[in-house]
């Protein structure tokens, strides 16, 4: 239990009068701001319990549900928020039609229903939403920024429909509140020995993964002479990352401005293009990204799933993540960049020693996998996969951590290791280890006390597989996903040039997994290997080259003919 929670936990029965209501609700909004969930969602139960009338509070706790994956919860609340503000009924509609999307399924069964049920809710909200007049489209803007799709892809299903029907309702919300913001602005004119102008829109110019997968490398290693880039930086907060990007942007702004500030801000500098390098993850980023901002708007996979957006142009992959169909899942004109389309940049190693397995509390002659993703990736279906393994390797360890899990959440996970493995006649408690959330530091460390890192299945470690081999050279075995987001580990292995990591199917997965959990000697030969090639990917600028090479005929192009690729 963290600080916050064991404070809350002590000082509730104390606070009790209705005075403290109001503290309880802003402590929750403060909790959720910083994604710890459980300390938000503990406030607002307190918040009703004094209360059970306030309104606002039993939206918020519905809306926290999905990450507490609780589906009844999630729609009691909201029919209580509706009955208590019955002029919410249009926005509480649209946050409920999102409601299946949820961290952690009970079983495969629930997984499907929720899937189906999905599919069903955005859709009967979407034909609803194509009468409305203006006036209840204007009104729905206010709820936009309070839940989106970024759990719809975790489900491990097609999007691109459902991403359309979600993406063109924000810009039709957006558009009737900016109206100016619909149509494409013309191409500035293209100078001899001027750069381009390139902006970069996002709300992670900080020590977060799409820093470390995209934006350090590409704004490191643009070519000055060819483009001149702008750097948007939609929050406030700043750490030492936030200073480099700085000195990397020709103009860099920053700071909390609402949609029609940005929009102003950002076309007064009369882009060519404009990149976001992800879009789903940030409600904010989400509606400036529905506006007509540049000549031609980019995202990248910094969050890997379409947008569905009409006013992004084109996704910028990496030829070798994708599978061959893979222009069949984008809303977006794809975009095969080179390699792995990235410059990876990774942070410099900790000065201190890492922390052991000891202070872990791992066993000292175990086995230890690491199964180091956040919990919404691990499916229902493949919970198997650990006794299997496990079965045959003896004895071993599976370090999970609890990045992102409410209580609820985590039962609910153990739950599914226990049914898993009492069906190998195995007590998971022997062989699954829950690490708390961690720092960098703590990352690091823990990958220094792994002998095999496990990729997880049809949703692919990006930056900590590519942190587990630079820190800490650990084996790995993946096996490639229906869809780009479940081959990210294959193609940095592939361009590593170690393919005997990357299993076929599942369950060539499991036996890959065995084999180097019985063989000390074979893992480190891998580790060797793994040090020998990692300038194969650690100094590959191919991926930057290709995207050089992209915006200036894409810029060229529309510049000439008015037309995109």
């Amino acid at each position: 239990m963290g600080c916050i929670e064991e404070f809350i936990q002590q000082t509730a029965a104390q606070k009790t009068h209705p005075a403290f209501v109001q503290g309880w609700q802003k402590l929750a909004l403060n909790q959720w701001k910083y994604k710890n969930h459980q300390a938000a969602i503990s406030a607002l139960n307190h918040a009703l319990a004094i209360d059970p009338n306030l309104a606002e509070a039993w939206y918020r706790l519905a809306l926290l549900s999905g990450a507490d994956s609780d589906l009844q919860q999630c729609l009691r609340a909201y029919e209580r928020a509706i009955e208590l503000r019955p002029d919410w009924q249009i926005g509480i509609d649209f946050l409920k039609s999102l409601s299946y999307l949820l961290y952690v399924y009970k079983d495969v069964e629930e997984l499907n229903e929720c899937r189906q049920k999905i599919r069903e809710s955005i859709s009967d909200f979407y034909q609803r939403f194509q009468s409305f007049p203006l006036d209840q489209k204007k009104y729905l803007y206010q709820w936009l920024g309070m839940l989106g799709t970024f759990l719809l892809p975790y489900q491990g299903d097609e999007t691109r429909d459902l991403q359309r029907k979600y993406g063109r309702m924000v810009h039709e919300v957006m558009m009737s509140v900016i109206p100016s913001a619909q149509e494409r602005p013309q191409m500035p004119a293209l100078k001899a020995n001027e750069p381009l102008r390139i902006g970069f829109v996002s709300g992670h110019f900080f020590e977060h993964t799409v820093w470390k997968l995209m934006l350090h490398g590409w704004l490191k290693h643009l070519d000055r002479e060819k483009f001149q880039m702008y750097g948007y930086y939609v929050r406030d907060f700043s750490d030492r990352c936030t200073e480099q990007a700085k000195t990397y942007c020709h103009r860099f702004v920053m700071g909390s401005k609402s949609p029609q500030e940005w929009f102003e801000e950002i076309r007064a500098d009369q882009l060519h293009l404009v990149i976001f390098p992800e879009l789903g993850m940030d409600l904010e980023v989400i509606q400036i990204a529905a506006l007509r901002l540049a000549p031609i708007q980019c995202m990248s996979w910094g969050h890997p799933d379409t947008s569905g957006l009409p006013t992004i142009d084109y996704f910028l992959s990496s030829e070798l993540m994708e599978p061959a169909d893979g222009e069949k899942y984008y809303a977006e004109k794809l975009i095969r960049l080179k390699n792995l389309g990235i410059a990876f940049s990774p942070m410099p190693p900790d000065s201190r020693s890492p922390i052991t397995r000891e202070e872990f509390g791992l066993k000292s002659d175990a086995v230890i996998y690491g199964c180091l993703q956040s919990v919404f990736k691990y499916l229902p279906q493949f919970d198997y996969v650990y006794p299997e393994i496990a079965a045959a390797v003896e004895n071993c360890q599976f370090v999970f951590i609890t990045h992102f899990m409410t209580k609820k959440s985590r039962q609910r996970f153990e739950q599914r290791l226990e049914r898993a493995f009492a069906a190998k006649n195995l007590d998971y408690r022997e062989y699954c280890f829950f690490s708390r959330p961690l720092n960098l530091y703590g990352f690091t460390s823990v990958l220094h006390c792994l002998d095999i890192f496990l990729d997880s299945l049809e949703w692919s470690g990006g930056n900590s597989t590519l942190e587990a081999l630079y820190y800490a050279q650990v084996p790995m075995v993946t096996t490639p996903g229906r869809f780009m987001r479940g081959r990210h580990t294959a193609a940095i292995l592939t361009l590593l040039g170690i393919p005997e990591l990357i299993a076929p199917d599942a369950s060539a997965y499991v036996q890959k997994a065995i084999e180097l959990g019985q063989n000390a000697d074979y893992r480190q030969w891998i580790r060797a290997k793994i040090q020998n090639n990692l300038p194969n990917v650690f100094e590959d600028q191919a991926g930057v080259r290709s995207l050089e090479e992209f915006i200036c005929a894409a810029v060229q192009a529309f510049s000439t003919s008015g037309r995109l690729l």
